[in-house]
């Protein structure tokens, strides 16, 4: 399988489905087994996004953009934000063995937290339209505000942060 192959099958990668599941039964009265299962699954959430968020800002800086792969790219960050709220089950922060960079901002401003989430999902479906257009300045736009739309999450609900 070529690259463009393996690029079309993160859509459907099981890791991805299989910690979601995780994350769904172990929403409820979880052990610290439990939480450390979440804040792992977590993890790989995040690594999928920012691995997707790259390949996507690898696409836009060559000089021939390929559509199809940004209107993927673009498609599977909606996705993940939309559920990026889920991610976070009360209960699952710091003190359980298990480090996170979590703030505790995201259980105290749960509101917040799933609108931030839904500007970044925003951002990302705009420029899956923007692809299908192939509107490059809207596109660049719209990444743009994607970005914008990541660090002030960071800035708020995350500590520690590495991209500040």
């Amino acid at each position: 399988m070529g690259f463009n192959g393996f690029r079309t099958c993160r859509l459907r990668d099981p890791l991805l489905w299989i910690s979601v599941a995780l994350l769904m039964s172990f929403a409820g009265g979880a052990n610290a087994t439990g939480i450390a299962q979440i804040i792992h699954a977590r993890k790989v959430h995040f690594r999928t996004l920012g691995r997707t968020d790259k390949f996507l800002r690898d696409q836009m800086d060559r000089s021939h953009l390929n559509w199809r792969l940004i209107q993927v790219d673009a498609r599977q960050i909606a996705v993940l934000a939309d559920s990026l709220p889920t991610w976070f089950p009360a209960g699952s922060g710091k003190g359980h063995g298990v480090g996170t960079r979590a703030s505790p901002e995201i259980w105290a401003k749960p509101a917040a937290f799933t609108q931030a989430a839904q500007r970044m999902r925003i951002s990302a479906q705009n420029m899956t339209r923007d692809a299908a257009d192939h509107d490059l300045h809207a596109l660049t736009l719209d990444n743009r505000r994607l970005g914008q739309s990541c660090d002030s999450c960071h800035r708020v609900f995350r500590t520690h942060s590495s991209w500040w």
